[in-house]
C-alpha cells in the first residue's frame, strides 16, 4: 500500500465532524478518565488518538520547552472539542436518536477495506489501543452525533439569494480569475534519446510549424505527451499553473504564435497559444455555490456554537486532568 495503515485508519477515524470516544470494556485494562461529561467519560486514550496526527507533526517541527508547551496547548484544545462532542452525543442519547446497525456496519467494512487484509486492518487497530468492537461503538457514536447535529442545526440554516450578492459585492476582489491561456503542446522526451538528439528533433519540429505545417498535425504523430491524441490540446491554463521557465513564455508569447523549444526534466516542449483571457472578475453565477457554502459553514458554525454554549449550562462536566 502506498499510505502507512496507521495513518490511513486514523484518516477514517477523524473523516467526520467530531470525534467519538467510548470507554474501555471491562476486561480490558482501565485508562485514565481525564473528563466526566453527563453520562459520558473522555480517557487518555481517547485524548491521545485523537492528537496522534499533531503531535507526530510538532515532533518533527520542536524540541524541548516549546515541543512541550505546545503539545499541552494543544492537549487543551482537543479536550475541550472532545467534550463538545460528548455534550452533543449525550443530547442525542437523551433525544432518542435512531442509528441502525447496518450504517456502522457499512462504515466499518468500508474501513476494512482500505487494508490489503484483515490481519493488517486488525494490527493497525492494536497498534493504537482498539478492538473491532470499540471502533464500531465509535462510528456508531459518531453516526448518531452527526444525525443530531444535522437535524438540530443544518437543517434550518438557509442562505438566500440575497445574501449571496451582497457577499459577492463586498468580496469582489476574492473572486478573480487569474490571466489564462489555451494551449496546444507538443512534449519531445528525453530517456529513449539523449537531450541532445531530443533537442535537434524538437528543434526540427519548430522549423515544420514556421514552415506552415499544422501544429495539431505534428502533435498528432510525435508528440510524446499524454494530450498528443487531441493535437496537444491541453486546455486552459492559469498563470503561475506551470514551471516557472514555461509559464513566463507561454505568457509573453502573442496569440496564435509557437514558443520555441522549450528544456525541462521531462524534455523539451512547444507550446502554441489558441486563445488569451485578461485578469477578471469570476461572474456572480460561477462562484454562486462557492458563496453558498462560505455562508452556510460560516452561519453553521455560528449557530453550533451558541447551540453547545447552551448545552454546557445544562450539562455537568468535570475536568480531572
Amino acid at each position: 500500500m502506498k499510505k502507512n495503515t496507521h495513518s490511513i485508519l486514523l484518516g477514517l477515524l477523524f473523516a467526520g465532524c467530531f470525534f467519538a470516544a467510548v470507554p474501555a470494556r471491562a476486561n480490558e485494562v482501565i485508562e485514565r478518565i481525564v473528563a466526566v461529561v453527563n453520562d459520558e467519560i473522555i480517557t487518555d486514550h481517547d485524548l491521545d488518538l485523537v492528537m496522534a496526527p499533531v503531535s507526530a507533526q510538532f515532533r518533527t517541527l520542536y524540541t524541548g520547552g516549546e515541543l512541550d508547551a505546545r503539545l499541552k496547548s494543544a492537549r487543551q484544545e482537543f479536550l475541550n472539542k472532545l467534550i463538545e462532542d460528548k455534550l452533543i452525543l449525550s443530547e442525542a442519547k437523551r433525544k432518542l436518536v435512531i442509528v441502525k446497525d447496518i450504517e456502522v456496519d457499512e462504515m466499518l467494512t468500508e474501513v476494512r477495506n482500505k487494508f490489503p487484509d484483515r490481519e493488517q486492518f486488525l494490527k493497525a487497530l492494536d497498534d493504537q489501543g482498539l478492538t473491532e468492537k470499540r471502533l464500531w461503538n465509535r462510528f456508531h457514536d459518531q453516526t448518531m452525533t452527526q444525525k443530531f447535529v444535522n437535524y438540530e442545526v443544518r437543517s434550518k440554516v438557509s442562505v438566500s439569494p440575497g445574501e449571496i450578492s451582497a457577499h459577492y459585492k463586498a468580496h469582489e476582489s476574492d473572486f478573480t480569475q487569474n490571466e489564462r491561456v489555451k494551449l496546444q503542446q507538443i512534449l519531445v522526451r528525453e530517456g529513449s534519446r539523449s537531450a541532445e538528439e531530443a533537442k535537434v528533433f524538437a528543434d526540427s519540429l519548430a522549423a515544420q510549424i514556421k514552415e506552415g505545417k499544422p501544429f495539431e498535425e505534428l502533435a498528432k504523430t510525435y508528440s510524446e505527451g499524454t494530450e498528443a491524441k487531441a493535437g496537444g490540446e491541453m486546455g486552459w491554463v492559469e498563470k503561475g499553473q506551470l514551471l516557472g521557465e514555461i509559464d513566463e513564455k507561454v505568457f509573453l508569447i502573442p496569440l496564435g504564435e509557437t514558443t520555441p523549444p522549450i528544456k525541462s526534466a521531462l524534455g523539451y516542449h512547444l507550446f502554441k497559444v489558441t486563445e488569451k483571457q485578461a485578469a477578471s472578475a469570476k461572474p456572480l453565477a460561477e462562484v454562486r455555490d462557492q458563496i453558498q457554502d462560505l455562508i452556510f459553514k460560516e452561519k453553521v458554525k455560528r449557530r453550533i456554537d451558541t447551540w453547545i454554549a447552551g448545552l454546557r449550562k445544562n450539562a455537568y462536566i468535570s475536568i480531572r486532568s
